[in-house]
């Protein structure tokens, strides 16, 4: 026990601690304990205050990206809407001018932080949920847009020219080659009103009723006009197919008959591919058009 004394306050024998030494004692302790706790609520305190302040960033962080991400979806809705009355026109006047706007573009997404999206709106609210991953989905169908609508218009006009050139053989029915088959199997000709008019053998039906037939398609004002050929549609109905169905009866015996029935056979194939190539584009412009129109409306509502 005395040993113990010694340790701790010196040796008690020689002297006794004094009311101070006990007073020192708990002051240092209570120090000590204080020290501890202080330490814990300081240690508190920045944690806590860290927390606040990291809730605080969150929170200024996600309002920034729903202020972009809304900010970014009426720009695109602008451009959109642009894009929407240029296919419109473009289907009405099919005028092969179509308007294309670089604003229908969603770069944006990528700067995007999608999880905040979700986190304005609640995960529990899913009837939102719902209608924001439409909308995404919507949205990222939309990346390739300008390039496939441009695709699509350059393939269009590709094909479109290629028949086109096809039907442009019709001028050889009307001039080159009847001009050239008038001057093999005409007897004679002469000049009339300052016109020259051709004159067959009577047993050169073909000749006859393919003059005829060429006559009558100049004199059709709903056909032919001042300006050149008013009416494709009319014009293989009313001379390219009659053509055929004449040329047809003196096949095989007579080769200007079957040069004639070629021709006129490309001719109406041709006219036919146009209207094909043309339904399909117009088909899949009516599509792009849809899928803006759907883009448009959800944007609508989740701007609302």
């Amino acid at each position: 026990m005395n040993s113990f004394f010694t340790f701790q306050f010196g040796d008690f024998a020689d002297s006794s601690p004094s009311w101070f030494d006990w007073l020192s004692l708990v002051i240092s302790s209570l120090i000590s304990i204080f020290s501890v706790w202080g330490g814990f609520w300081i240690a508190n305190r920045i944690y806590s205050k860290e927390k606040d302040d990291k809730i605080i960033e969150e929170n200024e962080i996600q309002e920034s990206e729903i202020r972009l991400f809304k900010n970014s979806l009426t720009q695109l809705k602008f451009s959109i809407e642009h894009q929407i009355e240029g296919l419109e026109e473009y289907l009405e006047k099919q005028d092969f001018s179509l308007k294309f706007h670089q604003g229908v573009q969603v770069d944006f997404l990528q700067f995007i932080n999608i999880k905040y999206l979700y986190k304005d709106i609640g995960v529990a609210n899913q009837d939102k949920i719902g209608e924001v991953n439409k909308l995404l989905s919507t949205l990222y169908t939309l990346s390739d847009f300008r390039i496939s609508l441009r695709d699509e218009f350059r393939t269009f006009m590709k094909k479109y020219g290629f028949h086109e050139d096809k039907f442009y053989s019709y001028r050889k029915l009307l001039y080159t080659k009847y001009f050239e088959l008038c001057n093999q199997r005409s007897s004679d000709f002469k000049f009339q009103g300052g016109i020259k008019t051709w004159k067959f053998s009577a047993d050169d039906r073909f000749m006859i009723e393919y003059s005829k037939i060429r006559d009558q398609i100049f004199k059709d004002k709903e056909v032919i006009s001042e300006n050149g050929l008013k009416d494709r549609k009319l014009f293989v109905e009313r001379f390219v197919v009659p053509l055929i169905h004449l040329s047809s009866e003196f096949l095989p015996e007579d080769y200007n008959a079957i040069e004639v029935n070629d021709i006129a056979n490309d001719v109406n194939s041709a006219y036919a591919d146009i209207e094909h190539v043309t339904s399909t584009h117009n088909q899949a412009t009516k599509s792009y058009l849809n899928i803006l129109t759907d883009a448009k409306g959800q944007i609508e509502r989740y701007l609302k």
